[in-house]
């Protein structure tokens, strides 16, 4: 099997300007109500870093539901952070792929040998997220979701 099982694809992930008139717009396409927007916890509850360092991001946040993956969309705030920086260089778009992985520490020793260094790290309650720098390979970043079970 390989670095991360692709049949555990959960998320696609887009970067917006305007979350507010982004989720208006796909609720309308889909046909669904807009879901709620939330801001990320602090970084004192998130742990969040970014490049290796804490960062006070607090980005807006909301998730569609889509039958076996979300579509998540996310406003960067005015913090460093793997949003921010996508925003700034390349504007709207896929900022990442999600996958929920096992064992989040063998997935990035494995991918770290192949060249793709973590970028952007945070945990929310039960989980953790891992943004890696796959974009040379890949032509986009991976998350590697890890939800360790109780």
């Amino acid at each position: 099997m390989g670095i991360i099982d692709p049949h555990q694809i959960c998320q696609i992930a887009l970067v917006v300007k305007d979350i507010e008139a982004a989720a208006k717009n796909y609720a309308e396409i889909f046909g669904v109500e807009v879901p709620e927007i939330w801001l990320l916890a602090p970084e004192e509850e998130s742990h969040t870093k970014y490049r290796g360092l804490p960062t006070g991001t607090r980005a807006k946040l909301c998730v569609f539901e889509l039958g076996s993956i979300i579509l998540e969309l996310t406003e960067p705030d005015e913090h460093p952070s793997s949003w921010k920086e996508f925003l700034e260089e390349k504007g709207e778009g896929v900022h990442h792929i999600g996958f929920m992985v096992k064992d989040r520490e063998e997935a990035l020793s494995a991918l770290e040998k192949r060249g793709i260094p973590v970028r952007h790290t945070g945990e929310y309650p039960g989980g953790s997220y891992t943004f890696v720098d796959s974009e040379a390979q890949l032509g986009v970043l991976l998350n590697l979701k890890y939800e360790p079970k109780n």
